[in-house]
Formats: structure tokens, C-alpha cells, sequence
């Protein structure tokens, strides 16, 4: 069953945590480096992290200057709560660095790694539809940042009065000072941005990773009981299932009972990595869907009163889509987290048990008791990341827009 293969698991997440050093959000992972582009490094995600900072510094100071106004209110904190739901994953990604470490040491490992040509496949094939997903969300992203830059400039063209969402400590609506506001919230809106849903996307691999190890579980399950063409799961199924007496050649029970104790490890080592996950980001994915609702009811306040012809509409349509999406695919993986686990025991008797002596049928029921609880991820270890959940986010979402718009 196991060929001798050459294929690195972290090929999937590799993308996501290049583009995480991109930006200084994360540290550079499993990359040699010498020790003065290491410090280079550091300084540079010092600096992001005050760049960050200050930009949610500048938009709390805006929410007290303007809390008389509802729209003034709603225009700057559709952007704060957005950019605070960032900076707690960030925070989650850097203060558990280690425990980060650990999980890509796992992804990294032995137990995850590849030992025939359907591993291979699953593992490529999670690759580049992880990769995807991270190239769409940035394509959205830059997209959406041109936009928030063109329509400002359209509309002072227009000769309508704009208002930055941060605080500035100067005149904006004089040149140069508008034009040099406007590149700077452009800019640090775009970097965040770009930053957030790559935080997104590599969480979600993390679980998409954990879907197809389980999808690798499975084949190994099924194909437990074989030895080639002269093996014993060749014999006709009424013979097997009328054999009382069970002449296993000693080679082929040791054979087996390695196989089923590494499947065993497997599932554990699958399981431990899924718990793991929930656990780092657990704080962050309460902001998540907390913030989300709210951001998702602003977000549509704002855009009912805007026409739809103009620039600012198009990019408000474009932001809401990426926050809907955004949601949507945490609560998509879980569920095929849960899914796919849900399948392991399906895979289990799928296997020639029936060649296998009562002994290790007992070990194969141990096993299916153990894998009969599935592996659900949850938000705070209770709300499940389910797309039951995202239905209730949007109604609540729905009924804190009525309430606002009242």
C-alpha cells in the first residue's frame, strides 16, 4: 500500500505565510535565512504593527469626534470594526507563534506526510485550491482598494464635500494635504486589508488541510487488507464470510496490525491539529463573527443611500461582497471538516473485514468507536463553524440593520 513518494504537506500553506511575511504579519516560515535579513525582517513587522495601530488609533479618535452624527458614526466604524477584527488575529498569530510552530511541524511530519500516489493527488489538488482562493481574495482586495482611491477623486471632482473616516491633524480638503491623506488611507486600507484575508484564507487551510488528511485516512482504511493481486481480499465474499477458521500468514497479520495502529495515530494526530487550530484562534474567531454581523449591517446601511452609479457604491458592493465571502468560507470548510469525518467509520467497514480474524475485528470496532464523535470546529468551543451559523450571522445581521435604520 505505501510507496516511497517526495512531496513537502506544507506545499498548501506555503503561499499563505509567504504573503503573511509579505506584509509583516507573521514571521518568515521554513525558509533559510541569514541572520541580518532575519533582523531586517523583525524591524520591518515592528513597523507594520505601528502602522496598524496608529490607523485604528486615528479611526477611534474619528468615532469621538463625530458620535452627534449617525452616518458620520457608521461611515468610520464600518472600517474600524474591520480593521479591530484584523488586528485580533494578528495578535492570535503572533503572541502563539510557537504553538503556530508546532502546527506546521505536524503538517510538516511524518504522520501527514504522503506515502502513495493518491496522497499525492488529494494533497496537490488541496494546493491549488487553496492557492486560488488566496489569489482570488487579493485580486478582490486591490480591486476594491482602487476603488475606495478613484471615487474620493471623483467626487471632489464633482465638486461634493469628502470626509476621510480617520482623524487628521490638519486641513484634508486642501492640496496637497488631500491628496497626501487620501494615498495614505488608501494604502494602509489596502495593506490590512490584504492582510486580513490572508490571515482568512491560511486558517481556513489549516482546516481544508485537516479535511484531506482525513480524505488520506480513508483511503489507507479501505485499503487495510491488501497485498497485491495474491492477496487474501481476492477470495470470492462467500467463502470469506463462511471461513471459521483464520490461517493468517504471520507476515500479513504484523503487516496489518502496523497499518491499523498508524491509521490510529493518524486519526489522533488529525484530530489534536484540528483541536489545536480552534484553540489559537479561538478569541479571534468570537471577534470574527461577532464583528462580522455588525460590519455586515453597516456596510448595507451605508450602501442603501447611495446611487448606484456612483464609484463609492461600487466600491461599498465590492467591500460587502469580500465580508460576505469572507464569513462564508470559514463556515464552508467546517462543514466539510465535519463532513469528511463524518465518513471515516463509512471507510472503516468499507475495508475486507471479513478476511480478518475476530481479534482484530474487535481493534477495528475500538476504532470506530473512537471515530464516532466527528470532528466539528466551533467558535469560542461552542457555535459551530457550520453554514447553519452563517445563515443565523446574516439574520442577525438583517435584524441589526432594521433596528439601525429605525
Amino acid at each position: 500500500m505505501e510507496e516511497n513518494v517526495n512531496y513537502s504537506t506544507f506545499e498548501g500553506l506555503r503561499p499563505h505565510f509567504d504573503a503573511l511575511a509579505r506584509v509583516g504579519y507573521f514571521k518568515i516560515a521554513l525558509k533559510p535565512m541569514s541572520h541580518m535579513k532575519l533582523c531586517l525582517h523583525e524591524a520591518y513587522r515592528l513597523a507594520s504593527w505601528v502602522l496598524v495601530l496608529t490607523y485604528n488609533l486615528q479611526h477611534l479618535i474619528r468615532v469621538v469626534q463625530v458620535r452627534h452624527s449617525t452616518n458620520l458614526i457608521v461611515d468610520t466604524l464600518f472600517i474600524l470594526l474591520t480593521t479591530l477584527n484584523t488586528l485580533g488575529k494578528q495578535v492570535a498569530f503572533n503572541l502563539r507563534s510557537r504553538r503556530i510552530d508546532d502546527v506546521i511541524k505536524i503538517i510538516n511530519g511524518p504522520c501527514f506526510a504522503a506515502t502513495n500516489a493518491y496522497h499525492v493527488e488529494m494533497l496537490k489538488e488541496n494546493a491549488v485550491v487553496m492557492s486560488r482562493l488566496l489569489t482570488f481574495y487579493h485580486v478582490a482586495i486591490f480591486t476594491c482598494g482602487c476603488m475606495w482611491t478613484v471615487f474620493p477623486i471623483v467626487n471632489r471632482a464633482l465638486g461634493e464635500e469628502v470626509q476621510f473616516t480617520g482623524y487628521f491633524p490638519f486641513d484634508t480638503t486642501k492640496s496637497p494635504a488631500f491628496e497626501l491623506a487620501l494615498a495614505y488611507m488608501s494604502i494602509v486600507i489596502t495593506f490590512q486589508a490584504y492582510g486580513n484575508v490572508t490571515m482568512d484564507c491560511t486558517i481556513v487551510s489549516f482546516y481544508s488541510q485537516a479535511k484531506v488528511q482525513l480524505r488520506m485516512l480513508r483511503y489507507n482504511m479501505e485499503h487495510l487488507v491488501e497485498f497485491g493481486e495474491t492477496g487474501k481480499n481476492n477470495a470470492p465474499f462467500n467463502e470469506r464470510f463462511y471461513k471459521f477458521t483464520y490461517e493468517d500468514d504471520e507476515k500479513e497479520k504484523v503487516e496489518i496490525q502496523e497499518r491499523l495502529k498508524k491509521c490510529v495515530i493518524h486519526y489522533h494526530q488529525i484530530t489534536r491539529f484540528a483541536k489545536e487550530i480552534e484553540s489559537i484562534f479561538t478569541e479571534a474567531m468570537v471577534i470574527q463573527f461577532f464583528v462580522m454581523a455588525w460590519v455586515i449591517c453597516m456596510t448595507t446601511y451605508k450602501i442603501v443611500g447611495l446611487s448606484i452609479y456612483s464609484a463609492e457604491f461600487v466600491s461599498i458592493a465590492i467591500y460587502l461582497c469580500c465580508m460576505l465571502a469572507q464569513l462564508f468560507i470559514y463556515c464552508y470548510f467546517g462543514t466539510q471538516l465535519k463532513s469528511e469525518s463524518d465518513f471515516v467509520n463509512q471507510s472503516i467497514y468499507y475495508c475486507d473485514w471479513l478476511s480478518l480474524s475476530p481479534c482484530f475485528r474487535r481493534q477495528l470496532l475500538i476504532m470506530m468507536q473512537c471515530c464516532f464523535q466527528p470532528i466539528a470546529p466551533r467558535t469560542a468551543y461552542v457555535i459551530p463553524m457550520s453554514l447553519e451559523t452563517y445563515i443565523a450571522v446574516l439574520k442577525s445581521s438583517y435584524t441589526l440593520f432594521t433596528f439601525l435604520n429605525r
